[in-house]
C-alpha cells in the first residue's frame, strides 16, 4: 500500500477503535444488568451518553492524528503517541468508573437518592478518562518529536506526504 493511502485510512480506523473503547464499558454494564436478573432496566442512558462522548472523541482523535501526521518529523512518533493514548483511554474508561463507584459508594448513593441521575456520574467519569487520554497522547507526541535547537534548526527533516517533485 502507498503511504498516502495508509495516512488517509488509518486515522479513520483509529477513530473507530477509539469509539468502541469508549462504548464497550457501557455495553458491558447493560449486558451484565440484564443477565444478572435486574430485569428490563432500560439502561440505554449509559449507552447514549457513551455514544455521544465516543463520537465526539472519535472526531477529535481523527483530527489530532491528521494534524500530527502533517507536522511530524517522524511518522512513528505519531503512532506511538496514538497507541499510548488508546491504552490510557482503555484503562481509564474501564477502571475509572469501577474505582469511582467502589471507592465512593456512600457518596454515590446519597447523590442518587437526591434525584441526580447515574448517567451524569457515568458521563463525567468517561469525560475524565477522555481528557486523561488526550493529554497523555499529546504529551507523548510532544516528548517524542525533536525540537528546534538553539540555532533554530530541527534535528531531522519534517515528514511530508507529497513527493519532492510535487512541492512548489
Amino acid at each position: 500500500m502507498r503511504p498516502q493511502l495508509v495516512d488517509q485510512i488509518a486515522p479513520s480506523i483509529y477513530a473507530a477503535i477509539d469509539f468502541g473503547v469508549i462504548l464497550m464499558p457501557a455495553l458491558a454494564v447493560r449486558l451484565a444488568s440484564d443477565r444478572g436478573g435486574m430485569g428490563d432496566t432500560g439502561g440505554f442512558d449509559l449507552l447514549a451518553a457513551s455514544t455521544i462522548l465516543g463520537t465526539l472523541h472519535a472526531v477529535i482523535a481523527w483530527s489530532r492524528l491528521r494534524s500530527e501526521e502533517r507536522i511530524a518529523v517522524r511518522r512513528a512518533d505519531v503512532w506511538i503517541a496514538a497507541v499510548d493514548a488508546l491504552v490510557v483511554l482503555t484503562l481509564a474508561a474501564t477502571v475509572l468508573p469501577a474505582a469511582v463507584l467502589w471507592g465512593f459508594a456512600d457518596e454515590h448513593a446519597s447523590v442518587a437518592h437526591r434525584g441526580y441521575p447515574v448517567v451524569a456520574l457515568w458521563a463525567g467519569v468517561q469525560f475524565a478518562a477522555i481528557v486523561v487520554a488526550e493529554v497523555t497522547g499529546r504529551a507523548v507526541f510532544w516528548w517524542l518529536e525533536p525540537h528546534p535547537r538553539a540555532g533554530g534548526r530541527l534535528r531531522h527533516r519534517p515528514f511530508r506526504l507529497t513527493s519532492p517533485s510535487r512541492r512548489s
